[in-house]
């Protein structure tokens, strides 16, 4: 009998010829596929500056150096999320200021953002939870009000667009995951897309040591010499993790029409299953579908019978702020509180065929 899998990573017959490629060219650095990744995942994203790395950690990372954060800084973000969040921006030495969730969607919530800004806030980080866009115009406005900069966290969101808008688009600084089991994957990596060619510069010149190879000068030996300004990262994308993007890119049209199939099926067979509350849903945006979550009573025998099944599910992240590293869990986040007691993830990739879909739907509706 087939197992079905909580997640599946996809790698295309092309992203395994272009691997193929790469290896045999004798470069495998960062060269001219990883340019070129650039150039198409930008065109996608309809981002006029895009800057691959090597985990979205280190796009957040880098995004929040670029945007000027800095120790002593505050940053409003949510717990609803994974740790590498809260992680990139105590890299920076800046502190996570965590703000409440809207209970029906899992993203943080643009009214309780207002609440939390203080003299040292310098930043806010948003997560499209699930791969559902947050409340983009509300954020954007709560922080030209309060002279902030917004960063979006976009991990689970490819593929999403926002007021018709793809996200990459919709924000001055958004950071993608292609982690292995992301809806595109380049075995690892992540992308930084900015709104302006000075902060371009600086993110290029930033992922690799803070080096500007552009102002190079060699000496009479014929070495590079640099004068290095401020601390870098070696944070670039290789071509081996690039040649994976392209030939995965060719597929994630068919990959996004189909995660969104089985969700429309999903939504459609269990919006009347006692025990079950839907998502929102909205008509101004369309989610990058990454998860399908739901809230559901009793948890824990949900979870147990599903896997009696053969159904497995996941919350996929517990609220990060329970971490010592990030202060222990908050008491003033009820929305967040309550949601994490009941929401639940059901298997969602490419490879689920109807007949695991409706396996999946039946074990639902047969109760709990």
């Amino acid at each position: 009998m087939k197992k079905i899998g909580m997640f599946q990573p996809h790698v295309s017959e092309e992203a395994i010829a272009r691997v193929e490629q790469v290896l045999r060219s004798g470069w495998i650095g960062e060269g001219p596929v990883v340019k070129e990744f650039e150039q198409e995942i930008g065109k996608l994203l309809h981002s006029p500056y895009s800057v691959s790395v090597n985990s979205g950690t280190s796009a957040l990372h880098l995004a929040l150096r670029v945007a000027g954060v800095q120790a002593g800084d505050e940053v409003i973000t949510t717990a609803q999320t994974m740790l590498a969040t809260s992680l990139s921006i105590m890299y920076t030495g800046a502190k996570p200021v965590y703000a409440d969730v809207q209970p029906l969607t899992g993203n943080i919530c643009p009214q309780d953002i207002r609440k939390r800004i203080s003299p040292k806030t310098k930043a806010i980080l948003a997560v499209d939870w699930a791969g559902y866009p947050c409340d983009y115009d509300e954020i954007l406005e709560v922080a030209q009000d309060a002279n902030l900069v917004v960063v979006e966290d976009a991990a689970h969101s490819l593929g999403a667009t926002y007021k018709e808008r793809p996200i990459g688009s919709v924000c001055p600084y958004t950071c993608f995951s292609f982690q292995a089991i992301k809806n595109l994957t380049t075995g690892d990596g992540g992308l930084v897309c900015l709104s302006n060619e000075l902060d371009y510069r600086t993110a290029v010149r930033l992922r690799w040591y803070g080096i500007d190879r552009e102002r190079r000068r060699d000496s009479i030996l014929g070495e590079p010499i640099w004068n290095v300004e401020e601390v870098g990262y070696k944070y670039h994308m290789n071509d081996i993790a690039a040649a994976i993007g392209l030939g995965n890119l060719l597929h994630l049209q068919d990959t996004m029409l189909s995660r969104r199939k089985i969700v429309e099926k999903y939504r459609d067979s269990l919006k009347s299953v006692p025990g079950i509350t839907l998502f929102k849903r909205q008509k101004d945006r369309q989610s990058g579908d990454w998860l399908f979550s739901v809230h559901v009573e009793r948890r824990e025998n949900f979870c147990r019978m599903m896997r009696e099944r053969g159904i497995p599910v996941s919350v996929v992240h517990l609220r990060i702020d329970s971490n010592d590293v990030c202060g222990g869990t908050r008491e003033d986040l009820p929305h967040l509180t309550d949601f994490t007691k009941t929401h639940v993830s059901l298997p969602l990739h490419p490879f689920l065929e109807d007949q695991d879909v409706e396996k999946i739907i039946k074990a639902v509706q047969s109760g709990w």
